[in-house]
């Protein structure tokens, strides 16, 4: 009996199976650009329309209402049946004539794990490996401040879930108090991206501080540019950024550090002569 049965059990199971491979992913209705958009353009009605896509190519900061999107600004170009995200929107931050926009690759750990947002300003800590003399390591200097955060690639950023305030110090102060900014670091987002920093034309000077040591202080003319572009091509060089209040920044010098010399080993113990 269970023989003659079999051949319609095994059939059933696979038309049950068949159903739920063949069943469409769930789908979430977004708001996508009617047409080819401009960063930069101002969003009214009729440069958006809603569609259903499935949810599982949906990025966790898609609008979902044209409402959202109505009167906001596109920081970067959407062509048409793109999805409108909010990490798309927000006003464009305009060089100055001595600023030149310069891209940074940056990762979660140099990056501050995609929490910038456009209008910050930062600083830059270059990394550089030291090889072929007597003692090989990796010396690291605070070189620059005050270069404005002007663009974050959209893979990158959070989500700005809450606000579209540009405050270095709410952010700071939430990101204490909470553990969150606010900001929804989804599980889509990319762990490494680049922010595009306007830098100064001028040339800067970079100080060496050794007064806390008893030395003299020296200093470095160098460009911004340059040092930006040379740190990207040197093989295991490292730009880390860091975020600065919003105002009233404390000045700081620095030496520098030299990681070797924070490996400290006791000296060894004298061999006692034996007494005859």
């Amino acid at each position: 009996m269970f023989k003659k049965a079999l051949p319609y059990v095994l059939a059933v199971i696979v038309f049950i199976v068949a159903l739920v491979l063949l069943r469409p992913a769930p789908s979430k209705t977004v708001v996508v650009a009617a047409q080819d958009l401009n960063a930069g353009h101002t969003l009214v009605e009729s440069d958006l329309s809603l569609q259903a896509m499935p949810s599982n190519a949906i990025a966790a900061d898609a609008l979902t209402s044209i409402s959202q999107a109505v009167g906001q600004t596109l920081k970067i170009d959407r062509g048409q049946g793109d999805i409108i995200r909010s990490s798309n929107l927000g006003q464009l931050i305009t060089l100055q004539p001595d600023e030149r926009a310069v891209a940074v690759k940056v990762t979660d750990a140099t990056g501050l794990v995609g929490l910038l947002l456009p209008g910050q300003k930062v600083g830059v800590v270059a990394s550089i490996p030291v090889q072929g003399t007597a003692e090989q390591g990796t010396y690291s200097k605070a070189v620059i401040e005050g270069l404005k955060v002007m663009y974050i690639d959209p893979r990158f950023a959070a989500t700005d879930a809450t606000s579209s305030s540009t405050n270095n110090t709410s952010t700071t102060s939430s990101l204490v108090s909470t553990g969150s900014s606010g900001l929804s670091t989804s599980t889509d987002r990319s762990q490494n991206g680049f922010v595009v920093l306007a830098v100064p034309t001028k040339q800067e000077t970079v100080v060496y501080d050794f007064s806390a040591t008893g030395g003299s202080t020296q200093t470095r003319t160098v460009s911004v540019l340059e040092l930006l572009a040379a740190l990207d091509s040197t093989d295991s060089a490292t730009v880390t950024l860091y975020l600065m209040p919003g105002e009233n920044a404390t000045q700081f010098t620095s030496p520098g550090l030299w990681l070797p010399s924070l490996a400290i080993t006791p000296a060894p113990t004298p061999t006692a002569t034996p007494l005859p």
